[in-house]
């Protein structure tokens, strides 16, 4: 016999279309920016510093490299995106400088129980 599951999901936000944007309290970037190189992630994000206004978050869901010499799950992913991507894993301090690149504040980085973290920043 198959059962037939299904979820939902409801989600309460602020979005508002104006002219050629969308403009929105929180924006999810879920293991996007380590596809790409830098200059394509600030492009990314120049897209959402233009469409946003001032207060806006991002939250980035990633690894981070962690510092140190001791094997990581999230070293051998930027072995990975080294060999297959133009993009790579990140360090936070990375992060913090590509967010300011793009007229973001980096607010703060959880750490979660899985290799990959949370990073929240805002729009300046």
């Amino acid at each position: 016999m198959t059962r037939d599951v299904r979820a939902e999901c409801r989600a309460e936000c602020r979005a508002e279309p104006a002219a050629d944007r969308l403009i929105a309290d929180i924006y999810v970037l879920g293991w996007i920016l380590h596809d790409w190189s830098d200059e394509d992630c600030r492009r990314i994000l120049g897209s959402i510093s233009a469409a946003a206004e001032p207060g806006a978050r991002v939250l980035i869901l990633e690894g981070l490299i962690p510092p140190g010499d001791q094997p990581h799950p999230i070293k051998s992913m930027d072995l990975t995106m080294l060999g297959i991507l133009s993009g790579k894993e990140r360090t936070e301090q990375e992060y913090r400088d590509l967010l300011d690149s793009a007229g973001f504040s980096l607010d703060r980085a959880v750490a979660t129980p899985s290799p990959y973290s949370i990073l929240e920043a805002s729009l300046r």
